[in-house]
């Protein structure tokens, strides 16, 4: 017999926003959203009183993304978050993410030291090193200050080496004096970010640079003062030693080589023997120079040389010129590269006018076409003294701040 199918039961509003604020509780408590829809089915099939059926999963904006296996409702949930990250930047004008009002925020003014466990010797330990500020802003503001005759600039490579100079106020010479002095013991093209510069400048005509120093994060620190030395300008460094050089020697005279190093058969003893330099043909009495600075040893007779001199360049290097005509240098003589010293003529062991020229090294001839000068400046004695006492004064101005 037919029957009217029963009527379905239509649930009540209120058991329905009951169930409705169970669910999110369940999801608040920890429930994954796909076991929060199927508590929620399994309750309503109980109030309206029917079987369970594998109904759809209801449309929600709120996925458990750590949970919920990767597909429609995980992406639908990473881009829902996505969206509300962009409006949040969207609609609050003013907030930079990347200011660094908010990087402090982020980042505790903390600083790191190596353990000297970690291979670091004690030494290395116990020195601080520069560290990189944690506060840019406050890093790249110069320091300048001065003593009256002195003006001394301090500050952080920002945005290069040359750019940060400027931005600190240093002229465009000045500027190029301290990469001068600096390109003398490093590449000014490995400077790196927060390094920190250092230089002095007199306030008298010209203003010279007198002090530059670069204190680096990642490297040896360069500490320069500019100083005369034998009456040559030079930069030092603080503990007055000059930089490493390898100069090539100067000819010592207008003439062009007639005899070169090596054996050779004596034009006056008449048997060979060992020529231990060079012989340069000029006219009698053309000027005879320094091959390089150095300090003249000895100026007169020296046995088969004739008149001669010699010339000590330091690192146990000398040279030697003989068979003048006249000496125009006096022993202990500081003397420059190029400076006339004597004349040329044929005294001693001699068939005509000519420079017989010697190199030595540690009191052995080499021969001079291929001898190049190896050698450091240092300041000793009281120009050390004195030396000291200046670095002192430029380190004070300033030492305050």
């Amino acid at each position: 017999m037919w029957q009217r199918p029963a009527k379905a039961q239509v649930p009540d509003f209120k058991q329905l926003l009951t169930l409705f604020r169970q669910n999110i509780r369940d999801m608040l408590d920890g429930f994954s959203a796909s076991e929060a829809s199927a508590r929620l089915a399994l309750a309503r099939a109980r109030v309206i009183g029917g079987p369970v059926a594998d109904a759809p999963e209801p449309f929600t904006l709120i996925v458990d993304l750590a949970s919920e296996p990767v597909g429609k409702r995980w992406l639908r949930g990473v881009a829902t978050l996505a969206g509300l990250c962009a409006a949040a930047l969207t609609f609050t004008p003013g907030i930079d993410p990347f200011s660094p009002a908010i990087a402090r925020t982020v980042i505790p003014h903390r600083t790191f030291q190596l353990n000297p466990m970690l291979g670091a010797s004690a030494a290395a330990a116990a020195a601080p090193k520069l560290q990189v500020p944690l506060d840019p802003d406050q890093a790249a503001k110069p320091i300048i200050a001065s003593d009256g005759n002195d003006v001394r600039v301090q500050g952080a490579v920002t945005d290069g080496l040359y750019w940060s100079l400027r931005g600190a106020g240093v002229s465009p010479q000045i500027t190029a004096d301290y990469l001068h002095a600096l390109s003398t013991r490093i590449d000014v093209g490995d400077v790196a970010p927060w390094d920190r510069f250092d230089l002095v400048v007199s306030r008298s005509a010209g203003q010279p640079l007198l002090y530059a120093a670069l204190h680096r994060v990642d490297g040896p620190d360069v500490e320069l003062m500019k100083w005369n030395a034998n009456g040559k300008v030079d930069w030092f460094d603080t503990d007055a030693s000059g930089a490493d050089r390898s100069d090539a020697l100067m000819s010592p005279v207008v003439g062009r080589i007639t005899s070169g190093f090596g054996m050779r058969f004596h034009p006056i003893l008449h048997y060979a023997r060992m020529h231990t330099g060079l012989d340069f043909g000029a006219a009698w009495g053309s000027p005879i120079v320094a091959a390089a600075d150095g300090q003249v040893v000895v100026a007169g007779g020296i046995g088969g040389y004739g008149r001669a001199v010699e010339v000590a360049h330091g690192g146990g290097i000398m040279t030697l010129y003989g068979h003048m005509s006249a000496v125009a240098a006096t022993p202990g003589q500081m003397v420059r590269q190029g400076q006339v010293i004597g004349y040329v003529g044929s005294s001693g062991l001699s068939t005509g006018p000519h420079l017989h020229f010697e190199v030595r090294v540690n009191g052995r001839p080499v021969d001079p076409m291929t001898a190049r000068l190896q050698s450091r400046n240092v300041i000793s004695g009281p120009a050390k003294v004195a030396f000291n006492a200046r670095l002192k004064q430029l380190m004070a101005i300033g030492a305050g701040a």
